[in-house]
C-alpha cells in the first residue's frame, strides 16, 4: 500500500497515522515524510563572503534610492506648498493660480478635472489617465498627483 517502484528500486512512502500527524504538526515537519530520508536533514550552508557582500550592496543601494526618493518628495511638497501660497485667483471668474480674469476677448476658462476650478491655458496641464483618456488638470492637482505617485526608478535595481 505505501510502496511503489521506481527506476532505482523500491521507494517507500509511509501513510502516517493520526498520532504521527499530530506529532509532526507540533514539530512542524510536514504531513508526509520520505522514510528513507528521515535522518538526512542537512544544515544549510553559510553564505560565502561574496554573497554577503552582494546582499550588503543591494541593501545599500535600496537605502540610497529611498533617500533620493524622500528628497524628491520633499522638493515636490515644498513646490506644491509654494504654489498654494501664491495662488491668487478665485477659480470661477479668475484663473485659480495666476489670477487672470476670464473675459470675452481674454483667456477662456478650462475647468480642472480634479478640483473643478477654472484655470487658464498656461496654468493647466493636459495629460491622460490610466485608461488613456485625456485629462485637464490645474498645476496644483498635477503636482498633488506627482507627490502621491511613486518614482519609476525607485524599483529598478
Amino acid at each position: 500500500m505505501g510502496e511503489f517502484a521506481t527506476s532505482g528500486g523500491v521507494d517507500r512512502w509511509v501513510c502516517p497515522n493520526d498520532r504521527q500527524l499530530s506529532l509532526r504538526a507540533k514539530l512542524g515537519t510536514g504531513w508526509s515524510v520520505h522514510t528513507n530520508k528521515i535522518g538526512n536533514f542537512n544544515r544549510p550552508e553559510h553564505l560565502s563572503l561574496e554573497e554577503q557582500e552582494q546582499i550588503l550592496r543591494v541593501i545599500t543601494r535600496a537605502e540610497y534610492l529611498e533617500g533620493v526618493e524622500m528628497e524628491r518628495i520633499g522638493r515636490l511638497v515644498d513646490k506644491l506648498d509654494n504654489m498654494k501660497k501664491n495662488a491668487i485667483g478665485n477659480g470661477s471668474s479668475q484663473c485659480i493660480l495666476c489670477g487672470d480674469e476670464f473675459k470675452l476677448l481674454g483667456a477662456s476658462p478650462t475647468f480642472c478635472d480634479d478640483c473643478v476650478k477654472a484655470v487658464c491655458s498656461k496654468c493647466g496641464v493636459d495629460t491622460v489617465n490610466s485608461s488613456k483618456q485625456p485629462l485637464w488638470l490645474c498645476k496644483l492637482c498635477a503636482e498633488t498627483r506627482e507627490v502621491s505617485s511613486p518614482s519609476t526608478y525607485m524599483y529598478v535595481f
